[in-house]
């Protein structure tokens, strides 16, 4: 039992918002140590020049087990044709922009710097923002059609990027949250090429039909402290309600666990539980006080650890996957249904890349609590 309350602590506290503001940042291209790793860091406006100063250091951050160096972006934009410049140079090394917590990327940041990534993410309290090109600081059409150009050749859809830069004013900015970006299409996740996803907008289909299409059963692959988590989005590509995660931790060696993130506050959570079943085609296990976390001010999670003699089979041979939460009423069961096969691959990276430690939404490390 001193093993599972450690591990209940030390995820309650890295799903804590932060309370702290990040430290300064010397403006440029730097080294920085972020969630384990040495990556790459661009904070401040994009000058002549970056590109150089990016070239010489990015051979000096770490390749993840994902095969990518990590480039965290903090930038309100600048120089539209040096941003194509940094955008070259990501481009020659496997690289994956991320927009992390408490940081912005707007302008020529957001519209060139970050889409080049090979993958491109946000993190829950990061932030993305486009508004339209301007030169010598007037509108520019030409420009904002190179920048849906460079949108097309990097996986974005022309209709995703040209939508914004071409109708907001250069003296707007239209924000977006990690959901927003993930729903217009233009993240994209490690591990999609393993499990077949296929290149998602949901806000765009709603726009033209008025409904949200289906959720894929493609489980993907997200930072977890310093190692990985597999997720899956059961009621939308772009919604975090009823995300299923699978992780594990090597300060727990051997124990795997599934958890389903349910929006509202983790404490009428708790009062509302009965009880929480997970089942595949062939076992099944369920409790009646599982581990519910409050993510952050938005996200609660449950928790249940896989038994260890499931997880073989979980991993290699089970297919169906049902995740039921039962509560009082008058609220009704929550229930999320998806499918294993598919997506084997990531389900074993995220089993074989835990977290080595416990890590704060801004990646500083949490010492252990007993």
């Amino acid at each position: 039992m001193p093993r599972l309350h450690k591990f209940c602590t030390s995820i309650l506290l890295a799903a804590l918002p932060l309370a702290a503001a990040a430290p300064a940042v010397a403006e440029g291209a730097s080294i920085e140590q972020w969630r384990g790793h040495s990556v790459i860091r661009i904070s401040g406006e994009i000058h002549s020049g970056l590109s150089d100063q990016l070239a010489g250091i990015i051979d000096q951050a770490d390749i993840w087990a994902d095969g990518t160096r990590v480039l965290l972006l903090d930038s309100p934009g600048g120089s539209v044709d040096e941003a194509f410049r940094v955008s070259d140079v990501i481009q020659r090394s496997a690289t994956r922009t991320v927009v992390p917590n408490g940081a912005s990327c707007a302008s020529a940041c957001a519209s060139i710097v970050f889409v080049a990534g090979q993958y491109r993410t946000v993190e829950p309290f990061g932030r993305l923002g486009q508004h339209s090109c301007s030169r010598s600081e007037l509108p520019d059409q030409q420009c904002n059609d190179e920048i849906a150009a460079h949108a097309v050749q990097n996986g974005v859809s022309h209709g995703s990027i040209a939508a914004f830069v071409t109708y907001a004013l250069p003296s707007e900015m239209i924000w977006f949250s990690r959901e927003d970006v993930d729903g217009w299409g233009l993240s994209r996740y490690p591990g999609e090429e393993a499990s077949g996803f296929q290149k998602s907008e949901p806000r765009v289909i709603r726009m033209l039909t008025g409904e949200m299409p289906a959720a894929q059963s493609a489980w993907r692959l997200d930072f977890h402290g310093d190692g990985y988590r597999a997720f899956v989005r059961t009621v939308s590509d772009a919604e975090r309600e009823m995300q299923l995660n699978l992780f594990c931790y090597e300060l727990l060696a051997g124990r795997l666990f599934l958890s389903m993130e349910i929006n509202g506050d983790v404490g009428a959570l708790n009062n509302a539980i009965t009880s929480v079943t997970v089942a595949t085609e062939d076992f099944s296990w369920s409790t009646e006080r599982p581990l519910t976390l409050q993510n952050d001010p938005a996200v609660a999670s449950v928790v249940m650890e896989i038994p260890r003699e499931l997880i073989r089979p979980f991993l290699t041979s089970n297919d169906q996957l049902l995740f039921r939460v039962d509560l009082r009423e008058p609220f009704q069961p929550i229930q999320a249904t998806t499918y294993l096969a598919g997506s084997r691959a990531n389900l074993i990276f995220a089993a074989n890349n835990c977290s080595r430690a416990d890590y704060d939404l801004d990646g500083s490390p949490i010492a252990p609590r007993e």
